[in-house]
């Protein structure tokens, strides 16, 4: 079960199918995220179906869910598809989920973190290993590993769903760009970054990590302005 799921099944009802709602919606989401299901991308509901095991009612709950944080679109005629990538809405996104951020570590924190420590220091060493030769998912996947980090040390259930619903209507933007970025440069900056975030934990501040998290997006945000503008 994906960090995010476990969670969010906390604050909800654990009910089988509330459980299997959350894990299909994850598992869709990210396949979104990653790109494996990219932007203009027509959805087979029925493969779907098959692949879950599931119906297509709560399958369709799934993707309307989707549709309402802003990576799905229904039309009529066409079926359900992935958005495009908006970058004015985007930037939009971008700047309130760099504000929320700053709340990680003030919104009732989660204490314990030895479980973000272990990860953040897999994430530099999975790094690491990818320095030398271009691998864009495996990318993509460690940085969806770092803010499971991130929402793992949040206590705030509502804060806790919007920077997760805000993390995943952004990461894609960045994603979409990183071939058209310097690979070395980016890599070594994403090290430092989550190797400064897990010393602050490391130190038991949390406050700081939050702002540090800040930062790593803005940051990112300043280095793809260029290429957003064209």
């Amino acid at each position: 079960m994906s960090e995010s799921s476990k969670l969010f099944n906390q604050f909800n009802d654990n009910t089988p199918a509330r459980l299997r709602f959350n894990e299909i919606h994850y598992v869709i989401r990210r396949r979104i995220a990653l790109l494996q299901l990219p932007p203009g991308k027509r959805l087979d509901i029925d493969q779907f179906a098959e692949e879950f095991n599931v119906s297509r009612t709560p399958l369709r709950s799934v993707l309307q869910r989707l549709e309402y944080q802003g990576l799905l679109v229904t039309r009529h005629g066409v079926g359900t598809i992935v958005t495009e990538l908006d970058f004015e809405h985007l930037n939009e996104a971008i700047q309130l989920r760099m504000k929320l951020a700053e709340l990680i570590g003030e919104l009732t924190p989660r204490k314990q973190v030895t479980s973000q420590i272990s990860d953040l220091s897999q994430a530099v060493n999975r790094l690491k290993m990818i320095r030398q030769k271009v691998d864009l998912e495996e990318f993509a996947r460690i940085d969806i590993i770092v803010h499971e980090c991130n929402i793992g040390l949040i206590g705030n259930r509502h804060l806790l769903q919007a920077y997760d619903d805000l993390y995943y209507r952004t990461a894609r933007m960045w994603f979409y760009f990183l071939p058209r970025l310097n690979w070395k440069k980016e890599i070594d900056i994403f090290i430092n970054d989550t190797e400064t975030r897990l010393s602050s934990l490391e130190m038991g501040d949390i406050k700081a990590f939050g702002y540090m998290t800040r930062n790593a997006v803005s940051a990112s945000m300043i280095r793809l302005q260029h290429l957003i503008n064209v």
